[in-house]
């Protein structure tokens, strides 16, 4: 499974959360709207948190439902992974000549297994921690001594409130304090997982085959650190220097200076890959390697500021949030019956969408719109 094949599965997992999303804002902001339309002598709370006590279950319901069909599609996407471990190039020849025996197939199996259940406890957790009626009664509080004050714009005094409402989403809220948006969480705790089965799995396979060393995997547009080393193939103890973040050798006898992300992790995309220096065929070529690097230094010139095109695929990644978050701020808005804000948001889509043409122009980069689309949102002339 490629990047892009993992990256469009979960793609396709996360509508069913996108859709839990919408339902949170469209639900509080409708309140908000409600609110507003009372005047000070007939606001009655205890009919409010009980309309909000109401939204909040059915808003947890529904959270609840996609977690578990995601954890469905979860159990597909690893089974893919596992089942790429067997299929790996790196292993072809070794295997022919010894079969795996059905102690490590287990092994495997069961390793997917542990990790499918502990995704799934985790995305549980995250559906118990979600911070909904802690976000809804902040919201109401707000909208409610804004009318109990008597502020004669209602909108502008709840305004912040409806554009963090969209803009932030629903979040996770961690022991530590520490908040997430919910999409963001979920989506990181499949692809970690996703990685470990990959990651394990050709560990065990490596294990069992004898091999020797690692071949670190490779893709477009790397990070400056990891790109020397991508695609290469360096001896075990070779690769612990790497690890450790000291100077180290490939198989070919080329040096390089240690670097301080370790390998797989601190948001790093490589693997190190299980590998035969007498059985295994490298993934990809030198010649390849280099070409990849050369286009990606070469990157494009934006604003008069020099972008390799790793850092333009990462401005993209950045617009393309960025997006999506004032698509949701600005349903809010429209939820909320606030046309100011609305408009607010309209004119920053517009900016970012500029913004986002003159990068792939500029750098090549194939546009990925439809991770700019947000169901529901409806665009909003601007006067110009």
């Amino acid at each position: 499974m490629t990047d892009d094949e993992l990256q469009k599965a979960i793609d396709f997992l996360m509508t069913r959360f996108d859709e839990v999303n919408r339902f949170f804002i469209a639900k509080i902001a409708a309140q908000i709207k409600k609110i507003g339309e009372l005047s000070p002598s007939s606001i009655n709370r205890l009919v409010i948190m009980a309309e909000m006590n109401s939204d909040v279950s059915e808003i947890n319901r529904k959270l609840m439902d996609a977690t578990q069909l995601g954890a469905r599609d979860v159990m597909k996407i690893y089974q893919t992974a596992l089942n790429d471990t067997y299929t790996d190039q790196r292993f072809a020849r070794a295997l022919t000549l010894s079969p795996m025996s059905q102690d490590a197939k287990g092994r495997l199996s069961q390793y997917t297994q542990a990790v499918s259940r502990q995704t799934m406890a985790s995305m549980l957790n995250i559906s118990n921690t979600t911070a909904v009626s802690d976000s809804y009664r902040k919201a109401v509080d707000k909208a409610v001594l804004s009318v109990s004050s008597g502020l004669a714009d209602y909108q502008s005094a709840t305004r912040q409130t409806v554009r963090d409402l969209g803009y932030n989403g629903m979040q996770v809220q961690y022991e530590s304090g520490y908040h997430r948006r919910l999409d963001t969480a979920v989506r990181q705790n499949i692809i970690d997982g996703s990685n470990q089965i990959a990651q394990h799995g050709s560990d065990i396979m490596g294990e069992t085959l004898g091999f020797d060393a690692y071949e670190i995997t490779a893709h477009l547009r790397s990070a400056p650190d990891h790109e020397p080393v991508q695609g290469l193939v360096f001896k075990k103890d070779q690769f612990e220097r790497m690890q450790s973040g000291l100077d180290f050798t490939d198989v070919d006898g080329r040096h390089f200076n240690g670097f301080r992300r370790p390998i797989g992790e601190w948001n790093c995309m490589h693997m190190a890959m299980s590998f035969s220096t007498q059985h295994s065929i490298r993934r990809y070529t030198d010649k390849q390697l280099s070409q990849w690097a050369i286009a990606n230094k070469q990157g494009c010139d934006i604003d008069g500021k020099h972008y390799t095109l790793y850092q333009a695929s990462q401005l993209m990644r950045q617009i393309e949030t960025e997006v999506r978050r004032q698509k949701d701020a600005a349903n809010a808005a429209r939820a909320a019956d606030d046309d100011v804000l609305r408009r607010q948001c309209q004119e920053k889509i517009n900016a970012l969408g500029a913004k986002y043409l003159q990068v792939t122009n500029s750098s090549g980069l194939t546009p990925q719109k439809q991770r700019m689309q947000v169901e529901g949102f409806r665009a909003v002339k601007i006067n110009s």
